[in-house]
């Protein structure tokens, strides 16, 4: 949650963010800063300052006189993002498998039902973004903040092409098993077990969504 005195920029920032991986702001569109302007309400300047940063993430490009534009995502895309995902959310893991109260249990648990709820229905955009809301909760107990924010930078865009091209045969089970599977190493308290299942569980996403691209070309 941000703080009230959060400066607008960082807010906007999150704001098209997201309005990316829902998919408001599509993969491969063209924006205008006074589409931006007239959409989010604020002033030019703090539109800017958002898309700068947003363009140092990788989440955008910034063309001269033109506004931005939304890259399009391929499969060197993806892989490198899973490459990168999959290393810092085994080392996430292992410390919540080490750190993790009851509390904390309860609300990763609350957060996995909420998945688990969406993902058989039609409202693809809600389950990714459920899923995203299970995996920011789980990490955010290793109270590493730099990494978890390393991760949520790069997320929307792997998001906005998940809710494109949806998901493969089974892959919905498979995410549900794979979820039960982490919090039950962290419940056990098994550091090993847990870098394990995170590491496979973002392995298969990314085999899955490269399967998705190849189907879709």
């Amino acid at each position: 949650m941000q703080r009230i005195n959060t400066p607008t920029y960082v807010r906007l920032r999150e704001q098209i963010r997201a309005d990316i991986a829902a998919g408001i702001w599509p993969l491969g569109a063209h924006i205008t800063l006074a589409q931006m302007v007239d959409r989010y309400e604020v002033s030019l300047n703090p539109v800017r300052e958002a898309l700068l940063h947003l363009q140092g993430e990788g989440v955008i490009d910034m063309q001269m006189h033109r506004g931005a534009v939304i890259p399009t995502v391929d499969a060197t895309y993806i892989a490198n993002i899973y490459d990168m995902r999959g290393a810092i959310e085994q080392m996430l893991a292992a410390k919540v498998a080490t750190l993790a109260t009851p509390e904390d249990l309860e609300v990763i648990d609350a957060a996995r039902l909420r998945h688990e709820e969406l993902v058989h229905g039609t409202d693809i955009g809600a389950c990714v973004a459920a899923n995203r809301e299970f995996h920011r909760v789980f990490n955010g107990v290793a109270g590493n903040q730099p990494a978890v924010d390393v991760l949520g930078s790069r997320a929307s865009l792997v998001d906005a092409l998940r809710r494109s091209l949806g998901y493969g045969a089974q892959r919905k089970e498979a995410v549900i098993a794979q979820h039960r599977k982490l919090v039950a190493a962290v419940r056990k308290g098994d550091p090993a077990l847990a870098a394990k299942v995170a590491l496979e569980h973002a392995e298969s996403a990314r085999d899955d969504l490269l399967r998705m691209i190849d189907k879709s070309h």
